[in-house]
Formats: C-alpha cells, sequence, structure tokens
C-alpha cells in the first residue's frame, strides 16, 4: 500500500532500467566499542542486530532445579544424622559413668557350694596327710568339734558317781566312806578298796574280779557284778558288760612298726590335733595314750612294743556317762604276765 520513497510504482527505477546508479556508497558506519554484557541474557527479549527479529529468552529445561534441592535435602539429612548420632553416643556414655547401678552378687547355689566345699576337703586332707610324708611338726590341723564324755550325777563330790557308789557299795553322800582321809574316787584309781580303810588294795576285795587272756598274756580288774565276754574264738575282743548298755572293751592292735602311740595313732586318725591327746603312765608303769573324747586309752608295753591294748568304753548314746571312773580304773590295773 505504501512505497518507500525513491521508488517507482511496480518497484522500477527512476533511472530507467539497467541505468548504472552514479550515486556513491555509503560511508562505512563507525566502529562501536564492544558490548562486554553482551553474552548476558538480562531476562528481556533479545534483539537480532541484523536482521531485525526478536530472540526470546530460552526456557530451564525441565527437571534441574528439583535434582538441586533434592541434593541439598540429601545433605542435609545426612548432617542432621551425624550430629544425632554424636549426641546420642556422648549422651549414652554420660548416663552409664552416672547412673550405672551398684553390681547385684550372682545368686549363690547352696548345694552346688556344699558339695563343692566337702569334695574339696576330703581330697584335700586324704592327699596331705596319708600321701606326704609324715612329719608330726609341720602338720596344721583343721578344728575338731569333739564330744567329750562327762561323768553323771555326782552327789558327793568325790570321783564316783551315784551309780558307781552302787556298784561299789560306797555311801553316796559321803565323800570318804571308810573315812581314811581319801576320796572313794581316788582309792578306786589307785587300786584300793574305799568301803575298807587301812590300806586295803582292792584286787583283795570282793569288789572286782580279775580276768586273764592267756592267748595275748594280760591280765586286768573288773567290777565283779559284770560279765566278761570275749566276742570271738580269737579272744582279741573282751567285752564287759554292765547292768546297763554301757560296756568297756579290751582289744588288741597291731603295731608292726613298733611307733610311739602318737605317730600310731595318727595313722588311724590322721586328722586328729595332737594337741587333743594325753599322754599319761599307768599305774603298773605303762604308757597310756587318751583319746580326745576321754572315752578310750591306747596301751603301750616294753615287753610287747609291737602290740598296743585298747581299752574303749562304750556309753552307748549318753554323753554323761555313769562308769568314766571305773574306765580310768581298770586301766590303772593292766598288766602282762
Amino acid at each position: 500500500m505504501f512505497e518507500k520513497p525513491g521508488q517507482t510504482p511496480g518497484g522500477a527505477s527512476p533511472m530507467g532500467p539497467n541505468m548504472p546508479s552514479s550515486t556513491p556508497p555509503p560511508p562505512a558506519p563507525a566502529q562501536e566499542p564492544e558490548d562486554i554484557f553482551s553474552g548476558i541474557n538480562t531476562g528481556g527479549p533479545k534483539i537480532a542486530e541484523d536482521s531485525g527479529k526478536t530472540i526470546l529468552p530460552q526456557k530451564p529445561k525441565k527437571g534441574g532445579g528439583k535434582r538441586i534441592v533434592l541434593i541439598i535435602l540429601i545433605v542435609i539429612i545426612v548432617i542432621l544424622l551425624i550430629v544425632g548420632g554424636v549426641l546420642a553416643y556422648l549422651s549414652f556414655f554420660q548416663t552409664s559413668e552416672i547412673d550405672q547401678p551398684e553390681p547385684v552378687a550372682p545368686a549363690i547355689d547352696v548345694n552346688e557350694n556344699i558339695n563343692a566345699i566337702v569334695n574339696e576337703n576330703i581330697n584335700a586332707d586324704v592327699n596331705i596327710n596319708i600321701n606326704a610324708p609324715f612329719d608330726e611338726d609341720e602338720i596344721v590341723l583343721p578344728p575338731e568339734t569333739v564330744l567329750i564324755y562327762r561323768s553323771s550325777l555326782d552327789s558327793d563330790g568325790d570321783g564316783l558317781t551315784d551309780v558307781e557308789e552302787d556298784l561299789y557299795g560306797t555311801d553316796p553322800n559321803n565323800p570318804d566312806t571308810d573315812g581314811d582321809g581319801f576320796f572313794d574316787g581316788e582309792e578306786l584309781i589307785g587300786g584300793y578298796d574305799p568301803t575298807t580303810g587301812d590300806g586295803a588294795l582292792l584286787e583283795d576285795s570282793d569288789l572286782v574280779e580279775k580276768y586273764s587272756n592267756s592267748i595275748f598274756n594280760y591280765e586286768i580288774l573288773y567290777p565283779s557284778p559284770w560279765t566278761a565276754l570275749p566276742t570271738d574264738q580269737s579272744f582279741r575282743e573282751v567285752v564287759f558288760q554292765s547292768a546297763t548298755d554301757e560296756y568297756i572293751q579290751v582289744s588288741i592292735e597291731d603295731n608292726p612298726g613298733q611307733m610311739d602311740l602318737i605317730s600310731w595313732y595318727l595313722t588311724l586318725s590322721p586328722l586328729t590335733n595332737v594337741n587333743l591327746l594325753t599322754l599319761e603312765n599307768t599305774r603298773k608303769g605303762h604308757e597310756a595314750l587318751l583319746s580326745p573324747d576321754l572315752s578310750t586309752y591306747y596301751i603301750k608295753t616294753q615287753a610287747r612294743p609291737d602290740k598296743v591294748y585298747v581299752i574303749d568304753y562304750y556309753a552307748s548314746n549318753r554323753t554323761n556317762a555313769n562308769f568314766l571312773t571305773t574306765l580310768k580304773m581298770m586301766v590303772n590295773s593292766f598288766d602282762l604276765f
């Protein structure tokens, strides 16, 4: 509709066709300075200089922003986990050091401990005392509980129990029945008649009997009302039976090594505390060893050092014995022939 200046309608030149132009070329435009911000998109549309076209900014690729956000979230979560783990670690150990409860002793199995103690003590004692060489001075023995027999009722305090007073015919209310200045019990142990006085010997009275063993060549006095019964035909053991369930027994034991009484006794009872053993001399001059419970005498003679003569008092289930003084009388009367 509108035509540019210098053109004729239809687009022909006014100078006529095929006519060279005599108009000189326009001068070259002055060079503009270089735009250092030409590569930066300022956000607005870009206008091309040569073509005059408007170039719109390119849209960002989809998904790029979301990936960056996801990476940032992962980094934050990892940092939080690390910080939380460190805090939990420190908190746990501080709590353990401050609030740690006192240790509780484990429950004790009574049966297990009893069995362990019993087995250990028995084995240790056997190995030490039997297998090891015997040395009396170096033995350290455990404390021993010993049942010690005591005499039963003695109304007048003369050394004879009331049962023995009746056995020998002495006065239970008079400590010196014959009035010779000696207690009845002392006279009986010393071999004297407590009913007669004047130094009368017990073996000459009718208060006792004398038992003689022709196999082992020993003799001993015993109360007349009692009975003497060998346990078998060997006559190695003889029982002197009282009117009660109590009795005194004489037996023969071998001592082939002719050991002294204490050493011999410890071979039979290695756990015995030697301090509880008592050595005495009988009225006949024999060495005698008294057991810890005061109920058994072991006699060794010079004539038969290879034998040990055992005189043992059996009180049945009693703890208060009736015939301890009678036991001493029989020990003092024991002799060889």
